[in-house]
């Protein structure tokens, strides 16, 4: 009692107790020597103080003014009452005196400046808890802001005591205004709920340019619509190839690679949780080999990335995955006539200790031995065609392929991922999470072709395609908000990936296969197809082996601090270990066989300076040393950007970029020539000492003008110049065996690139909200150079000159949306099969009739032109949610051509004449799926 009294009547005797003590000139005496032990997690310091007074009855007065705001986060094991204070007011601007009478005094610090103080606090999800990376915190009435980290902490440190307003701004999330006070030496911390806005589709997309200010510029508080009754329509089926709705990313058709800026595919890393994913495709490049349920947000680094993502000289692309805590348990049920989806959730929390913990698990597989969704059957047999021109060279038989006809076809489609992720927040400042993903796809194809009767050939020729992926990933990753000026994350992770590619050709005439001998006119077709099964399974078909895998352990620290509201600066150091294993057969390439070892050792500093209100500088670089090649290797990066929320058009925002980039781990694809080959290339990877590393060189342009609320423009255009860029050497691999089989130049070559890109998207919303038009346009001028296969500089062969978009967007009801999607894209070169330009140009004829394939920017494919209509059905039910969707796939049934083939005329009396046969996609398709949430 007689504490609390004390405590109430210091404000008027504390001035006459400190003179006193000052004239008397008394130290800090030991306090008898007994010990205790504290435990305070966020208590503030009136209430540390009051507990250790009343514990070890000590009598101690303070002004009650000057421990306002101040929380203390300390532990204290069998220490004396002067250790105790110590340590918890060591990291405050306040000190103790003891007096002769034994009472304690709690002062300021006499060279402490009491002008100053701090804000720092976490960004959630308000809907899931789920931390927001790369949310903007501005003050709006002074220079000065920040963003938060990978953890979603933010830091102003350096305040001058006052009132600030403070707006916080995320891509996809309603702008939140607050008005703080901040005390003399007060580390206000807080946590700060956003409001996502009602998007199109999950998960949410961030790029690069992320504006600093939001464009409403109001202090009544955070700016979210209460009555909107208008929710997103459902998720991407697949979050990677839905990116081909963002500027600069090519992934529209199937079989088709992913291309970032006109780069090629493995100049740019796809990650997943900031872990490189290897292959992360199923069925070669139809789909990716990721559940869309179990993914969150993708974060997508273009042209003139920052320093803080690594070294790759495309771009990288982030996905995330989706811890939430929505409820203590959450299921989810999806099927199409393809997959199954499942996801659950499960969260769990201690508002006492202030910690909390939630576990995502997700699920995907398909059921091809159940049930053959008819159209992706229907075309596999189309695309497993056999080539005559490639059949013929391989064979070795002295007759023509194009006189076989189908007799037995069979296909298998299998694939699977799981998901595993989980959040545990220990307190409001550390936070440990870990994922982890396994996938694995297998698709094959085999064909029995029978001969013409009357023909003097083998009767009968097998063909077998088969493929196999297998991908690992498992991450462990702690944060840390140090201090109100230091934000740290520390990342430990491994990735794998392992492929297999297997293909067979041989014809019955090979005697080690015994396929009825003497009996072959009177075999049955299905008895004949399964003897030559048989006969592959024990190798007697002559066959291609095609292998890789790669092991990828990373170590990595990352940290922020902040020394002012305008300055902080960024720094990471990284440890990488690479292993890889390249083994190639000799059907189709010169044997090759390369097994690689390589560590990196990479650092990076980033500084990042607020001027004025609206102008951000970014500068830094970062630092690579390679074992292999015993050097190291720098990438200076920076960035201008401004925004101007207040202009007479409306809010706009600019952003320059641009650096150097490079690339230590190399991707190759290699064509598959194949007669009958469904996926086109495969994958092989190099990272062994190299004469020279891959190296680009950015400058990228980005405007974000919103003249209303209805209203967002996005425009974008990027230079990239490639002194060094690598591909692959189909000469080495074919012709020359005097080469190193075991090296990088078994299979790659140097040469220069250079892309220019324009981009272009239009966002507008339609009746008061209910519609919403986007409207996009990209232009890509990519050139390569060429000359040791063509002799010349040459558009590449996945460039894509013009692409158009058109998606709109319309609640009918509340319960009911409609989707239209329309792509075009126009001036696409290359039209024949890579390995007629790849393979047949070095192996085969130099003419085929009329055709050659010296000239690819001369073979030019028709227009692509495709419409999609999809109606989304949401009913509110009391039990469960539910979703029903149908999907118009190319509604317009238009066989949109993917490549040609050459197939000989017979029957002409002079010379070989050819004809082109188009392989095309799949026509008009629809496609019901529903969903069941729990």
């Amino acid at each position: 009692m007689r504490y609390k009294l004390t405590r109430r009547i210091c404000g008027l005797l504390l001035p006459l107790l400190v003179l006193s003590a000052a004239s008397l000139k008394v130290q800090a005496q030991e306090h008898p020597s007994e010990q205790y032990s504290f435990t305070f997690r966020g208590a503030s310091l009136s209430q540390a103080l009051e507990a250790v007074a009343e514990k070890t009855e000590t009598d101690m007065v303070y002004d009650p003014a000057i421990v306002e705001g101040i929380s203390v986060y300390s532990r204290v094991e069998d220490q004396t009452v002067p250790q105790i204070l110590r340590d918890v007011l060591g990291a405050t601007s306040l000190d103790f005196i003891t007096l002769s009478s034994g009472t304690i005094v709690i002062v300021r610090k006499v060279s402490d400046d009491p002008s100053y103080g701090s804000y720092s606090g976490k960004i959630v999800d308000s809907y899931t808890g789920e931390p927001l990376p790369g949310a903007t915190v501005r003050l709006a009435n002074a220079s000065g802001g920040t963003s938060t980290g990978k953890s979603g902490r933010f830091v102003l440190d350096n305040l001058v005591s006052g009132s600030y307003s403070i707006i916080f701004s995320y891509v996809g999330y309603e702008a939140v205004y607050k008005t703080i006070e901040i005390g003399p030496r007060q580390d206000y911390r807080e946590e700060v709920e956003m409001e996502p806005k009602s998007v199109d589709f999950l998960p949410i997309v961030v790029t690069g340019h992320l504006p600093q200010v939001s464009s409403k510029s109001t202090d009544n508080g955070q700016s979210v619509d209460p009555g909107n009754e208008w929710t997103t329509t459902g998720r991407m089926e697949d979050a990677i190839r839905s990116l081909n709705l963002f500027s600069g990313v090519q992934y529209g058709s199937p079989m088709m690679d992913f291309h970032l800026q006109g780069g090629q595919r493995g100049e740019h890393r796809i990650m997943l949780d900031n872990v490189p994913v290897y292959n992360p495709y199923s069925f070669g490049q139809m789909f990716s080999a990721f559940s869309p349920y179990a993914i969150s947000k993708v974060q997508l680094y273009k042209a003139g990335y920052g320093t803080p993502e690594g070294s790759q000289i495309a771009g990288l692309i982030n996905l995330q995955h989706d811890v939430t805590g929505i409820d203590d348990r959450d299921l989810t049920f999806q099927a199409d006539p393809l997959s199954l989806n499942l996801r659950g959730n499960l969260y769990w929390s201690d508002d006492e200790e202030e910690s909390s913990f939630k576990v995502m698990g997700a699920a995907r597989s398909n059921y091809w031995n159940v049930y053959r969704e008819p159209n992706l059957e229907n075309t596999l047999r189309r695309w497993d065609d056999l080539d005559p021109l490639m059949t013929n060279l391989l064979v070795n038989e002295e007759n023509d392929a194009a006189l076989y006809e189908p007799l037995e076809h069979n296909s298998d489609v299998r694939f699977y991922d799981v998901h595993l992720a989980s959040e545990y927040e220990i307190d409001s400042y550390k936070t440990l999470s870990s994922s982890f993903y396994v996938g694995e796809n297998d698709v094959s194809t085999d064909m029995l072709r029978q001969a013409l009767p009357s023909n003097d050939i083998p009767e009968y020729l097998y063909a077998q395609d088969a493929y196999h992926w297998n991908n690992f990933m498992g991450q462990a990753t702690y944060s840390q908000l140090v201090s109100p000026r230091l934000d740290m994350s520390t990342q430990l992770s491994f990735s794998s990936n392992q492929f297999n590619h297997r293909y067979l050709l041989g014809t019955n005439s090979n005697p080690t296969i015994p396929v009825y001998s003497g009996l072959l006119n009177a075999a049955p077709a299905q008895e004949v197809y399964e003897d030559f099964k048989r006969a592959s399974e024990n190798n007697l078909v002559p066959n291609q082996r095609s292998r890789n895998s790669i092991k990828h352990l990373i170590y990595r620290t990352d940290g922020t601090y902040s020394f002012t509201p305008q300055l902080n600066f960024e720094a990471g150091v990284q440890f990488d270990y690479v292993k890889s294993e390249v083994n190639l057969s000799d059907l189709f390439y010169l044997p090759t066989l390369s097994d690689q070892q390589s560590s990196l050792l990479s650092s990076y500093l980033k500084g990042n300076w607020v001027s004025g209100e609206y102008w951000k500088f970014s500068l830094g670089s970062r630092l690579t040393y390679v074992n292999t090649a015993g050097r190291f290797y720098t990438e200076p990066r920076g960035s201008i950007q401004f925004d101007k929320p207040d202009s007479g058009i409306g809010y706009w925002s600019v952003k320059f970029s641009g650096g150097v980039y490079r690339q230590f781990i190399n991707q190759f694809e290699i064509t598959n020539p194949g007669p009958t080959s469904l996926v086109p290339s495969f994958t092989i990877w190099s990272h062994a000492s190299l004469s020279a590393m891959p190296e680009a060189w950015h400058i990228s342009n980005s405007f974000h003008f919103e003249p209303s609320d209805h209203t967002t423009l996005n425009l974008e255009w990027f230079y990239k110049w490639q002194p060094t860029t690598y591909t692959v050497s189909y000469e080495n691999l074919l012709e020359d065996e005097t080469i190193d089989r075991s090296g990088m130049g078994a299979f790659a070559q140097t040469t220069e690139m250079e892309n220019l890109g324009v981009g272009l998207r239009l966002h507008q919303s339609i009746a008061n909200r209910k519609g919403k038009v986007i409207l996009g346009y990209d232009f890509n001028h990519n050139r390569i150079n060429l000359d040791n296969q063509f002799g010349r500089v040459l558009p590449a062969s996945w460039s894509e000159p013009h692409r158009f978009q058109l998606r709109t967007l319309w609640h009918i009801f509340p319960e009911l949306t409609a989707v239209a999607q329309w792509q075009s894209i126009l001036g696409r070169s290359w039209g024949f099969r890579q390995s007629y330009y790849n393979y047949l140009l070095y192996e085969g004829s130099n003419r085929f009739g009329e055709y050659d394939f010296t000239h690819p920017e001369d073979d030019r494919l028709a227009p692509f032109h495709q419409f999609d209509l999809s109606f989304v059905y949401s009913p509110s039910l009391s039990m469960m949610d539910m979703e029903l969707r149908l999907d118009l796939i190319n509604l317009l049934d238009r066989r949109n051509t993917i490549d040609w083939r050459l197939q000989p005329i017979h029957g002409e009396e002079e010379g070989d004449q050819y004809e082109i046969k188009k392989r095309s996609m799949p026509g008009f398709h629809p496609s019901i799926s529903i969903q069941f949430n729990m």
